[in-house]
């Protein structure tokens, strides 16, 4: 059930779709706000968001491997050669997840805790193979990415205008990998691409002048 409380810089109603979220975007003022229960604490404002004629919202659902979720906040990323958009995905079955989104390609990831210490950025180059959960990845892309903006609701503080490593890893047989070098330690994210059909998205933005 969506819950609201005031945004503490503008007053305006901040509406919760996640209970699991820890920062929200006031969708009106832009403020970046730490949730404890439905007690708000500004943390500064976000950028406002490029259009990039994304047909995705706060509030799409969809499904993944016959279980539903719903898209309940988004960090805009920059790259050199464009914009991708990582949407928070909360599911009916508890999990957290990440929806990929960049020229119509759609990739569902999730986070997860690896069995072994994992590379540094600098050990790391395109062509070099990895073991990562007993599965075998390649390294395809090594890159540097700007956290641009966000909206809607987090599982972490968004750290906007700061820039993150990443490495992307192809497995044999289907599926990627993503090496996060955004913190202390590297994250994994293990994912799987997917279409809009197989991800049976509603609830879908009517891009303007349509």
């Amino acid at each position: 059930m969506a819950r609201e409380a005031p945004c503490p810089s503008c007053g305006a109603p901040v509406r919760f779709l996640s209970s699991v979220a820890l920062l929200a975007v006031c969708p009106h003022c832009r403020s970046q706000l730490f949730r404890q229960d439905l007690n708000l604490e500004a943390l500064g404002k976000s950028a406002e968001l490029v259009q990039d004629g994304s047909v995705i919202q706060v509030g799409t659902e969809g499904r993944f491997r016959n279980v539903a979720f719903a898209a309940v906040g988004r960090l805009q990323m920059r790259f050199d050669d464009g914009l991708w958009n990582e949407w928070f995905l909360v599911f009916d079955n508890g999990d957290q997840g990440w929806l990929g989104e960049a020229q119509g390609k759609y990739a569902v990831s999730f986070r997860r805790d690896p069995d072994s210490a994992l590379p540094s950025y600098d050990e790391l180059a395109v062509g070099r193979k990895l073991t990562l959960q007993g599965k075998a990845f390649e390294v395809v892309d090594l890159r540097t990415a700007e956290y641009l903006a966000a909206e809607g609701e987090l599982p972490f503080k968004a750290p906007l205008g700061e820039k993150a490593s990443l490495a992307d890893l192809t497995a044999e047989g289907g599926g990627f990998a993503t090496l996060d070098y955004s913190e202390e330690k590297p994250l994994l994210f293990f994912g799987q691409w997917a279409t809009p059909e197989e991800l049976a998205l509603k609830n879908l933005r009517v891009p303007e002048g349509w």
